[in-house]
Order: C-alpha cells, then structure tokens, then sequence
C-alpha cells in the first residue's frame, strides 16, 4: 500500500518509524509537508527530513521521512491523519481535492466529534477509519521523538464500507508495524470508552498540573465518579450502555499504568498551545445540551480548561 501521514508530530513520526521499519506490504511512505515545508517540497521531487527516535529500552536512532508530492496524494491507498482533533476537518477540506475515490482515510486523534465536522462530499467518497492507540509517544523536540510507553491499538470503520480483504490487509499492515492491533466491528464503543479516560485524566492533570497517576489520590474520587456518570447518561442517550463502575476501573487502570506519564492536555496547556477539550469534555457538554442531560462537572472543566489555554 501507498500510505501518506498527515502530521508530524509524536505520534505521526511514531507510525512512520515502525511502518517503515517493520510492515513488509508498505510500498510508499511519505509525510505531508507542514505549510512551512510546502514551498521546499514543491521546489524538490525528493525532499528528506531527519528526526532521531529514542526506543522503549532507551536507545536513540537517526531516521528520515519524504515529505510527500501532490502525486503522492493522488495515489495514496491510505491517509493516516496524526493530528489534533481540531485540526482534522481543515486538514482533510485542504486535501480532499487531491485524493483518489479509493483512498481510505484513518483518524488517529483524541475525543469524539471530528465526524461531525467532515464535509458530506468527503464522507461520501471516502471510507473513513478510526486508530485508537494507548502506546506513550512524547516530543520534546520538533525533530525527537520519545515511545515512552508500550500499549495497544484498536482500529474500525466510523462511515462507509470495506471488503474483507482490505480490513484484513490495513489490520496485518498496522499489526506488523506496532503491534498488537485489534480490528473492532464497533469502534464507535472503543472510542467511547476511551473518552472515559480522556475525560477524567487529560483535563485534571492539566489543571493542577500534575502526572497521570496523581489523579488516583482520593482528593479526586468523587469527582471521578460524577464525571463518569455524567458520561454514561449521555452515552446511553445515544445508545450506548456502559457500566460506570467498568469504566472508572479502566480510568483507575490507565492512570496506574501511565502513573509517571503527562497527559496530553497537560502537555499542550505547559506550550501555550490550544486544548482537545472541545472534544473531550466539550463532546460531552454538547451532547448533554442536545438530549437534556445536565453535565455540571464535565462542563465545569471544559470552561476550566478554557481559561487555562489557548482555547
């Protein structure tokens, strides 16, 4: 398969390296220029960018990635998107006029909604994935990436269809590079559950400013257990049952496993750099609005972390 990466940030430069590396049925591998980058790529029929990579067991290695031609996109089998949530419906509005009808196109990004966003001419030409990972990948430098936790990752179908041998090939392509990969026929449940966790550690590590594990102190018990419930209401409204106390186990789980870990969230808010919370919290907040559910404590933390950020 072609595959274009939109975004090049931890976990964009975490696929490249490993698809590259590791997955046999890749035959082309290139990043989208950043706006930055598109008058050095569209003055260059080759243009290569070094990055360094610093491995789970702490050793560092020199890579490079081809930012990608127009003729690139136009024969891209796969279009994995690796930026914010925020981002994807410009992203894919400046793009869509260069694809092929076949190209599948992949979310990989936090929270719920960006569906919403997309334009109907896009939705009805491509099939559109979701990648849900929990590996760690950090960035302390434009050109450094960092995989500072083994997870998984969870991929499905948000809109259109796919033949089985397509889902099997993307599912054996994404499971040779970072493995394991798991396809789910309901992605839509996986996503929901990893809002659950996003909800509760993303904006309280940002707002106090803390790592991950820190959340599991009984300070914030309660106020798990009303921002999970708020969730769940919500959820079922749009005909999705959880159990409550299944999901503030998984949070409890994460929170544990990633206990030295910053959160994303945080990790935008210490760069001045604008939040997901709209679609995190915010996702949340707006469902309850449409189905007359009061969310005080998730929508309390969406305007915290308004005041906080950039947002």
């Amino acid at each position: 398969m072609n595959i274009v990466i939109v975004g090049q940030g931890a976990m964009g430069l975490l696929w490249h390296n490993h698809m590259q590396t590791f997955s046999a049925n890749v035959a082309s591998i290139s990043l989208l220029p950043s706006p930055k980058q598109s008058q050095q790529a569209a003055n260059n029929k080759t243009v290569t960018i070094e990055y360094s990579y610093t491995h789970l067991n702490g050793l560092s290695e020199q890579c490079n990635y081809q930012l990608a031609q127009i003729s690139q996109l136009n024969n891209a089998d796969v279009i994995l998107v690796c930026v914010k949530s925020y981002q994807v419906k410009q992203v894919l509005a400046d793009i869509s006029d260069k694809l092929n009808k076949h190209a599948i196109i992949i979310l990989a990004h936090n929270g719920m909604g960006t569906l919403h966003d997309i334009a109907h001419a896009i939705l009805d030409q491509h099939t559109i994935l979701a990648l849900l990972t929990t590996h760690g990948c950090a960035r302390p430098m434009p050109k450094h990436i960092i995989h500072t936790g083994l997870g998984q990752s969870d991929l499905g179908i948000l809109s259109g269809r796919l033949s089985a041998n397509i889902t099997n090939t993307l599912t054996e392509l994404f499971n040779k590079a970072l493995p394991p990969v798991h396809w789910q026929e309901n992605i839509i449940a996986k996503q929901w559950q990893k809002l659950a966790v996003n909800c509760v550690i993303n904006p309280l590590t940002a707002l106090y400013n803390i790592d991950n594990g820190e959340i599991n102190s009984a300070v914030f018990s309660d106020l798990k257990v009303m921002l999970i419930t708020e969730l769940v209401q919500v959820a079922k409204a749009e005909n999705f049952d959880f159990i409550a106390t299944d999901l503030l186990n998984l949070v409890n789980q994460v929170a544990t496993t990633t206990a030295r870990n910053c959160s994303s969230m945080r990790t935008d808010i210490l760069a001045k750099r604008t939040t997901e919370i709209d679609y995190i919290n915010g996702y949340i907040h707006r469902l309850g609005l449409k189905h007359h559910i009061s969310t005080p404590q998730n929508s309390q933390l969406l305007q915290q972390i308004k005041m906080l950020g950039q947002d």
